[in-house]
């Protein structure tokens, strides 16, 4: 048995010494001794390699050679065969590559590319990467089916469709149109998909664009869901809405930034003081010695070490960061500006305690405009609340002698001045167990929309297949409703009131089950700003079997056009230099599946840093990864321009 072991022992380590590049320098002396050729000096090994490579560090010119050789024999072990087409990790793997471009917006040429393809030879040599042409004619419009029908099956499964749409501009100068749809799902999640980027290569007529947007909402099959479209106030815009009959809402964010720039050419010394702000931050990006001397300046004076931000006419938020980032860093760009002889630049005492009045007046703006363009909660039930808290916070700006805050104020309520009496908006907020009546200034407004939507829900109940009385009367009655056939098998001396009650119960108007549902709700207690009010209405659907249907209509609008606004800034880095010859077809293709959600990928164009392309997936969470300076400054030069 010893004698078996031992030459099973033997032929273990004569094989081990045809296999291994470390027996080159070794001899054996017996079956656990080996003899170093450099060295002559006798080294233990039992049945293993492990001792005789450790002792192979002692040389450092022969254990070079050695982990040279070694890894020549692992290399060569490896299978090399190109891996046929049809097989399941050839397949898994172009899949892979086909979602990254799409997510990552990739040119296709990245293929091409000989970096690309020797990290991919790495990852896996036997792995053959397709052409640009297999790609774009093969796999990605595979994704795009794939993607296209699932979607068509969550729209199919809602009775509610909001559509959020903006145009915009190519590098090749041709005219886009972006549609977002946005929805409730059954289980009261908020959804939202790109339909399409389709050329449109017209004129921006009201009745181009409304031709359209029917055309669009057809193929998907919505055209009868459609509960609100949200635009910009661009007059073409809003005629074309409403020339297809849908209800129009104006993006509250794109409101806002009219009030902020209207307010800006009021206010006589604003845009004086903002073109001498713009100027520093051009000196500093434009001159190296300015910006090295103002990160020195920075350390000695233990300020953070950031950059100055640059505005564009088109963005006031921009302006906004400008000037905070100025504020930030005033004694350090100061410094520099006058030890570089720019004394000329150097703003007075007087400008920078306007700006600091300024800044004070918008941080509020800026504040709502973040909170009102997430896409993953519920945003449109915020306007009016907002607006109210917006005028408040003004009277204090106000108050400071700021003349910025009362022009902001007017013009706040010249443009919000309806707010409370636009019947989506009000109906939203009322619905929105966060709010209800407390966030109406004018309470006598609160009455008109609780008598609306009580009308609503009668006309939903009777055009509703299953008979919401019913529904309601089984959900406000603490006992259970006894059916027809077991008061009839009781008879006796309640037969003939049994009768009676299961008459009056069936002969209950539908406009009383609405007030009922109605009185009931007003009851409610309203629950912490920071919980979700869809949640709520998911748990309480069977008390509100009517009201719900309306809570999910009303709730499921967003406030801003911000979901169609990031596709095309998501299409500005599609359409490169790189990539401006892209047929519209397949910016389209890329773009619809171009992320996990149009939340997910970027809402750059309204947040500050610090903190898309739409996909089909839903929406699952809020962007939150900070951008630096640079990027900041690339998203403001590229949203130069739009309309």
């Amino acid at each position: 048995m010893k004698n078996k072991k031992r030459e099973k022992r033997k032929r273990r380590v004569m094989e081990d010494r045809k296999r291994s590049a470390v027996w080159l320098y070794f001899n054996v002396v017996n079956e656990t001794t080996a003899s170093c050729i450099v060295c002559k000096k006798d080294v233990k090994y039992s049945g293993n390699t492990t001792n005789l490579y450790k002792h192979m560090k002692h040389h450092d010119q022969e254990n070079a050679e050695l982990q040279k050789q070694r890894e020549e024999t692992k290399r060569r072990s490896l299978p090399d065969p190109e891996r046929p087409a049809s097989s399941l990790r050839q397949t898994s793997l172009t899949e892979a590559l086909a979602g990254m471009i799409a997510k990552d917006l990739q040119p296709l040429s990245i293929v091409e590319d000989k970096g690309f393809q020797d990290f991919v030879k790495t990852l896996d040599s036997r792995y053959k990467i397709p052409s640009r042409k297999s790609l774009i004619e093969g796999k990605l419009p595979a994704l795009y089916e794939d993607c296209s029908s699932r979607v068509r099956k969550a729209l199919g499964e809602v009775d509610n469709v909001v559509l959020t749409t903006d145009m915009w501009t190519s590098r090749a100068t041709e005219g886009y149109l972006t549609v977002t749809s946005h929805i409730i799902n059954e289980h009261w999640q908020m959804e939202a998909y790109v339909l399409e980027t389709s050329s449109f290569p017209g004129q921006h007529t009201a009745e181009n664009i409304c031709s359209q947007l029917t055309r669009i909402v057809e193929e998907w099959g919505i055209k009868d869901k459609i509960v609100a479209v949200v635009t910009d106030n661009g007059a073409n815009m809003v005629a074309a809405v409403r020339k297809a009959g849908w209800a129009h809402y104006p993006c509250f964010a794109h409101t806002l930034n009219l009030v902020v720039k209207d307010s800006f050419k009021a206010v006589p010394g604003l845009l004086e003081i903002q073109k001498k702000s713009s100027a520093i931050v051009s000196f500093f990006h434009h001159s190296t010695t300015a910006a090295s001397k103002l990160k020195e300046i920075q350390k000695q004076q233990k300020l953070p070490e950031k950059k100055l931000l640059q505005s564009v006419e088109t963005r006031w938020n921009s302006l906004f960061y400008m000037w905070e980032r100025l504020s930030e860093q005033k004694d350090a760009v100061t410094t520099v500006l006058c030890l570089l002889g720019k004394t000329s630049l150097c703003l007075s005492q007087e400008e920078w305690s306007e700006i600091s009045l300024c800044l004070n007046a918008l941080r509020p703006f800026e504040e709502v405009t973040k909170e009102i363009s997430a896409e993953k909660h519920v945003s449109i039930s915020k306007v009016v609340p907002l607006v109210s808290l917006l005028l408040r916070s003004l009277c204090a700006s106000e108050q400071e002698g700021s003349k910025l805050a009362a022009e902001l104020s007017a013009q706040c309520h010249r443009r919000f001045r309806a707010t409370e009496t636009f019947y989506g908006l009000a109906a939203s907020t009322y619905l929105d167990i966060r709010f209800k009546n407390l966030a109406f200034r004018d309470s006598s407004n609160v009455e008109p929309v609780k008598a609306r939507l009580v009308t609503e829900m009668q006309s939903v109940s009777q055009t509703s297949a299953a008979p919401v009385s019913s529904a309601t009367s089984s959900a406000t009655s603490s006992t259970p409703t006894p059916a027809p056939s077991t008061c009839a098998a009781k008879g006796g001396i309640w037969a003939e009131f049994d009768s009676v009650v299961l008459l009056s119960q069936h002969h209950r108007k539908s406009s009383t089950d609405a007030l009922i549902e109605m009185r009931r709700y007003a009851e409610e207690r309203p629950i912490p700003r920071d919980q979700d009010p869809l949640l709520w209405w998911k748990n309480n659907t069977s008390a509100f079997p009517c009201l719900c249907k309306l809570a999910k209509r009303h709730l499921g609008v967003v406030a801003t056009s911000v979901p169609a606004e990031r596709i095309f800034s998501k299409a500005g880095e599609l359409l490169t230099i790189r990539r401006s010859s892209l047929k519209p077809k397949n910016v389209n293709m890329i773009l619809r599946m171009g992320g996990r959600s149009l939340s997910h990928q970027a809402s750059l164009l309204w947040n500050k840093p610090g903190g898309s392309a739409g996909g089909f997936l839903p929406v699952k969470g809020e962007f939150s990864s900070p951008c630096n300076d640079y990027e900041l400054n690339t998203i403001f030069t590229q949203t130069q321009g739009r309309t």
